[in-house]
């Protein structure tokens, strides 16, 4: 029986003008015998077909030619096992923006992100089942979105190294000419073209046996007390509250942690104040948004989709934000001190407040999505603070991104007043990362359009400085591309760049081996 180990398995590979023809002709050859079928794609720009000419290095030679007729842009991704982008010069022919890709927007540093042969190999770095592929010179379709290879380990064409060591990534020699770090194999040149085939045939392999490291990056290495086996392997039962803010929540700090659950299999529960169906806001799925401080795009096309999706009641995962948890009806008002029946009225709060917060067992962890909203109905709402208050009374995890993390400020008891996060080390959104205008919130769907607050009315990280105290501290990380940081029971991100970072903590801090309680500090 013939040796075929990728039998059934589909491999992508990325190809344009300036290709090398032996090169293709390998990937065809050698990945078809193992029984993987090999589609060739490009950018077809409305056409039915393109062709596209092999480089020519000698004189007098004929270049060679290829048909390609699959758009990248068309295909399902998740059909893949593998995506291999060509090596030579089609990355950097693939990177294109026309003026039509630009949408008329004027040029700016973040317009390269938006070119769809970047965004389409930004959607496979974001699934670490999919094995992506750069020989030679494909690092150049990455440097767009530096944040998928900083703290990488690879190799790529002499060439190239100072773009790619200007992303973040971290450049390694081998014997063979190829880097293999988990769901990434790279090449030095397409010289090593055996070597690096069979690593892409190893990897696919251990992702169908399990067995597939994940990458350990300068953002994500676990703490020295974590194994890098307790990453991946939570099969617990376990359950989540996820508290939204009905004036809008950012969109990737609930999309990120929220696939890292379903990921590990973890149930999720939504919450609101007044159990109004959540909306995100609009700028949070839109590519072409520039975020004022950074100067740039925060958010990819494929990421403003799944915001775009889960933010649409139609949807499978629309309907999931349709019903949440009232917390108005969950957890009782603390009456006002004004009132004449005041002693008789506060044995009724701190009685429903006890059933209330006892009915958190079901519960494993609370995680507070940021955005503009929680400035106007969670960071000074006291039911929100009780909420808190009973998973903290309880020992267990509770996580915060953004400007979510000012609920945890908040959060006190009401005899000493002092937060909860006193002598604790957290993060959250940094003064050099504030906005002086363009911040958008909505209020519900079809009451309000989203309109400009301008900046928040509260710098956040004063707060936190003050909140945290003498023996805490707040930790901005700024200029870094995430901040994280755990200081148990707390997880806290800074931002945008941290939602999944922040749910994959939140996951160790629950079921890692041992579990997760300091990181980042």
């Amino acid at each position: 029986m013939s040796y075929l180990p990728l039998q059934g398995k589909k491999i992508a590979i990325l190809v344009n003008s300036q290709y090398i023809a032996q090169e293709i002709k390998g990937y065809q050859e050698k990945f078809t015998a193992y029984g993987a079928k090999v589609d060739l794609m490009s950018r077809l720009w409305g056409q039915t077909e393109q062709t596209f000419v092999s480089e020519v290095e000698q004189e007098g030679k004929t270049p060679e030619t290829l048909t390609v007729w699959i758009d990248f842009t068309q295909v399902n991704l998740n059909d893949y096992a593998a995506v291999i982008m060509a090596a030579n010069y089609p990355s950097v022919r693939l990177r294109w923006l026309s003026d039509q890709d630009a949408s008329g927007q004027p040029i700016n540093n973040s317009s390269g992100r938006l070119s769809p042969a970047v965004q389409f190999i930004y959607q496979a770095m974001m699934n670490p089942k999919i094995i992506k592929g750069f020989p030679c010179h494909a690092l150049w379709l990455l440097t767009p979105i530096p944040e998928v290879l900083a703290g990488r380990k690879v190799t790529c064409n002499r060439v190239m190294l100072g773009d790619v060591s200007n992303a973040g990534a971290i450049i390694s020699e081998t014997a063979s000419g190829v880097v293999v770090d988990s769901d990434i194999v790279t090449s030095d040149s397409d010289s090593h073209r055996e070597a690096f085939i069979e690593a892409i045939c190893q990897q696919i392999q251990a992702v169908d046996q399990g067995t597939l490291q994940p990458a350990i990056t300068a953002a994500t290495t676990p703490s020295a007390n974590v194994s890098v086996e307790s990453v991946i392997p939570y099969l617990r039962e376990r359950k989540i509250l996820i508290l939204l803010s009905e004036w809008g929540y950012w969109g990737e700090e609930l999309v990120g942690p929220l696939e890292t659950f379903d990921k590990v299999g973890y149930q999720v529960s939504f919450c609101t104040p007044t159990g109004r169906r959540p909306n995100a806001i609009a700028v949070s799925m839109d590519p072409l948004y520039i975020d004022p401080p950074l100067g740039r795009s925060v958010t990819c096309v494929a990421m403003a989709k799944k915001v775009a999706e889960i933010d649409d009641p139609s949807t499978n995962q629309g309907k999931r934000l349709d019903t949440p948890i009232n917390l108005r009806q969950w957890f009782p008002e603390r009456p006002y001190w004004s009132d004449s029946q005041l002693v008789r009225l506060m044995e009724i709060y701190y009685e429903r407040l006890r059933r209330a917060q006892e009915s958190l067992d079901e519960f494993d962890a609370l995680l507070i999505v940021g955005g503009s909203g929680p400035i106007v109905d969670l960071a000074n709402n006291q039911r929100v603070h009780d909420l808190i208050l009973g998973f903290y009374g309880q020992g267990k995890p509770v996580a915060a991104e953004c400007y979510g993390v000012t609920c945890l400020a908040f959060a006190r008891n009401i005899e000493n007043k002092q937060s909860i996060i006193w002598g604790k080390q957290v993060t959250g959104h940094c003064i050099e990362y504030d906005y002086k205008d363009g911040t958008g919130f909505m209020r519900s769907r079809g009451q309000f359009l989203d309109f400009n607050m301008g900046p928040p009315p509260y710098p956040l990280e004063y707060i936190l400085r003050d909140a945290t105290g003498p023996d805490g501290a707040y930790i901005g990380n700024f200029g870094h591309p995430t901040s994280v940081i755990v200081d148990y029971p707390f997880i806290t991100g800074r931002s945008t760049p941290d939602s999944y970072l922040t749910g994959q903590k939140l996951v160790e801090v629950l079921d890692g081996e041992p579990p997760l309680r300091r990181w980042g500090w």
